[in-house]
């Protein structure tokens, strides 16, 4: 299960289709999850870790948080191919002290950056929290990921940063929170 996908086809943001996932969209997704890593970390985490991750493991933790109570997910579908490029996973925190909801996951396929799709993703998610009550929400992000600094342009503060072991390397993650508007 070792496969990876790297799209270049550049279809129009517009076409991409946004929609709460389903059951036949766990194996897109741990696809994304499982091709993102090892392409946005391949420079900042072990490379053995990386290449022991599994599509059958993130499908079994993607079926796991199907299942989560208060945990939504919303994909994005490149129409042509019936492909899962992006997707979000949110729900209330996990630990955030005073926060109430987290956006736990968002990713978007190689090919598919820099389009807005994760833009529209996190924008469903946050609806999303707001629709559930929540009044505020946390992101936590790896420092070192390239694409870090989205979270300061979509209006998050900066909230608290840590350092946790991944793989077996000491890396910085840094959290973002935002005030939610009630739906």
């Amino acid at each position: 299960m070792g496969r990876t996908f790297s799209f270049t086809l550049r279809t129009p943001t517009r076409r991409i289709v946004i929609r709460p996932a389903g059951w036949e969209d766990i194996e897109g997704m741990a696809r994304v999850s499982v091709d993102t890593w090892r392409l946005t970390y391949r420079d900042i985490l072990p490379k053995a870790y990386l290449e022991r991750m599994r599509l059958n493991r993130h499908e079994s933790q993607r079926s796991r948080m199907m299942h989560a109570q208060g945990v939504h997910h919303f994909v994005a579908i490149e129409p042509a191919a019936g492909e899962v490029v992006a997707f979000v996973s949110c729900g209330p925190t996990r630990n955030a002290g005073g926060v109430t909801g987290e956006v736990y996951e968002l990713y978007v396929q190689n090919g598919f950056q820099g389009r807005g799709i994760g833009r529209r993703l996190f924008r469903a998610a946050r609806n999303q929290l707001a629709s559930d009550g929540h009044e505020s929400m946390i992101v936590w992000v790896l420092s070192e990921n390239p694409n870090f600094g989205v979270y300061p342009r979509l209006g998050g503060w900066l909230h608290a940063k840590k350092t946790i072991r991944v793989g077996g390397a000491s890396v910085e993650q840094t959290a973002y929170t935002w005030r939610l508007d009630r739906a």
